[in-house]
């Protein structure tokens, strides 16, 4: 049995939740109007290989990861939301999100992938810039892989049985890392 814990808080900036759950370092997509953007979050701020700090005014969700912990973020009134951050251990959740949020007892929890659009295309020690002709370009916070590996989205998914029938679902996921992996030979041979 594992059991997941949750705390919220309601009508905060993003910048307030980021600051809130002081993340050491981590990943966070960020999700807007114009662009989705994968950035690298330090000590509360959002950077890009493009903008340091990025600009969330025009952010309406986020994801924020970092292994041990997942902050999710929706706005619903102007610049303000509801942030829950997400963990499996209770000490992690801050006092500054106040609202209690039921955990979560799942069966079983396994580990998911989730591979990332796009070849490697230019990058650095820092950063990957990632590209399909059909899509365009995507730059994610993590060192530009070697030759023949791509990226992919490490989650964890929580399973929980059903008393009252007995199936088994998909109840959660919590978002871990990024990390590479080897290209599957057969990639990009479709018309």
């Amino acid at each position: 049995m594992t059991t997941l814990h949750a705390r919220a808080a309601q009508s905060v900036t993003l910048a307030e939740a980021l600051t809130a759950t002081a993340f050491p370092t981590a990943v966070a997509l960020l999700s807007a109007p114009h662009a989705h953007t994968v950035a690298h979050v330090t000590e509360g701020r959002c950077r890009t290989r493009q903008a340091d700090p990025y600009d969330l005014s025009t952010v309406f969700e986020a994801r924020v990861f970092d292994g041990e912990r997942e902050l999710r973020w929706l706005c619903d009134t102007g610049d303000r939301g509801r942030a829950v951050l997400l963990t499996e251990d209770e000490t992690l959740l801050p006092a500054t999100f106040p609202e209690p949020v039921t955990p979560l007892s799942a069966t079983a929890a396994l580990t998911a992938h989730y591979l990332l659009w796009g070849r490697p295309a230019g990058g650095d020690e820092e950063w990957t810039v990632l590209h399909t002709p059909r899509i365009g370009t995507l730059t994610v916070p993590h060192p530009r892989p070697g030759p023949e590996l791509r990226l992919r989205l490490v989650a964890r998914e929580y399973i929980s049985t059903d008393p009252r029938h007995g199936n088994s679902h998909v109840s959660e996921e919590r978002l871990l890392r990024i990390e590479t992996v080897p290209a599957a030979p057969q990639e990009d041979t479709h018309v």
